[in-house]
């Protein structure tokens, strides 16, 4: 719907052009697929990237990316490369497909970002078939997160708490063809959002054969808790926001820190010392 900020990236899966992109970008044979206007306009695109919408195969033929096999063009496309593209950033951490939600440029560049406008329209009906699970992981030390939360967050503050979660057990889609997306948070989106990021990305690389994930597709969303506050109140709890460095919490924002700083760095040697063992075990 025109001037609905949230109609654009639903009306662009529903009108197939997510997957119209994903066998333009993957090199699929396939060639009854019109190609998409170089002038393409879409009205109300806050925060939507053009490059998450429009793909040149013809591009791709300079980048040197061989295709081996394809496997499903529905959809969800299986494929094995025989070298790595130089510029991955519309594919998921596994290359098998197309990121499902619209990015936009962010602070760190290996991370994918999406709107708060993208946060805030997950739990639409219209999303349900192509995301069967969602993750808000706000990274917000506990003070900051009682002081204000996107509805249904989940407070995971330390690199610990993180992997147990998410890797102890890891969530499977139940439907192969639907995805599991996970999104990080923090006050700012800039240094603890990104690095908890980062650290579930190397923890799943390190558990799996490259180059398959339990989690291939991981986002941030841009501008943190303080962009999405005032835009989507009706969506935190309770509808307030409290900053990091407020001057009620400095006691406790000390105390959470060298938490935090303990508990990574217990994690880190214990990481250390089975990564010793398992080579004593199965010596080269």
């Amino acid at each position: 719907m025109p001037g609905d900020p949230l109609a654009s990236p639903l009306s662009l899966l529903e009108n197939g052009i997510l997957m119209e992109n994903e066998m333009r970008y993957l090199g699929s044979p396939t060639t009854t697929v019109p190609k998409l206007s170089k002038n393409l306009k879409l009205e109300d695109q806050e925060g939507l990237s053009e490059e998450s919408v429009e793909f040149s195969l013809e591009d791709q033929d300079t980048k040197g990316l061989s295709l081996k096999t394809m496997v499903s063009l529905c959809g969800i496309n299986a494929i094995q490369m025989e070298e790595e593209e130089p510029d991955q950033g519309h594919l998921i951490g596994d290359f098998s497909k197309v990121c499902v939600l619209p990015k936009v440029s962010g602070k760190h560049q290996d991370l994918k970002y999406i709107h708060s406008g993208t946060v805030a329209a997950l739990p639409s009906v219209k999303f349900q078939g192509l995301i069967e699970k969602f993750y808000n992981i706000d990274c917000h030390y506990p003070y900051e997160y009682l002081g204000g939360h996107i509805l249904g967050a989940l407070n995971l503050y330390s690199q610990k708490e993180l992997h147990e979660f998410f890797l102890k057990k890891p969530t499977v889609p139940l439907d192969i063809q639907k995805r599991i997306i996970i999104v990080f948070l923090c006050e700012f989106s800039s240094e603890r959002g990104p690095r908890m990021c980062r650290s579930l990305r190397e923890k799943d690389r390190a558990l799996n054969q490259y180059p398959a994930l339990y989690y291939p597709e991981l986002y941030i969303l841009k501008g943190g808790y303080r962009d999405f506050f005032p835009e989507y109140t009706e969506l935190c709890e309770p509808q307030s926001y409290c900053p990091m460095h407020h001057q009620d919490h400095q006691v406790e924002l000390l105390r959470w820190r060298s938490k935090s700083k303990a508990q990574e760095g217990e994690w880190q040697l214990l990481e250390q010392i089975a990564l010793l063992v398992k080579k004593d075990v199965n010596p080269q």
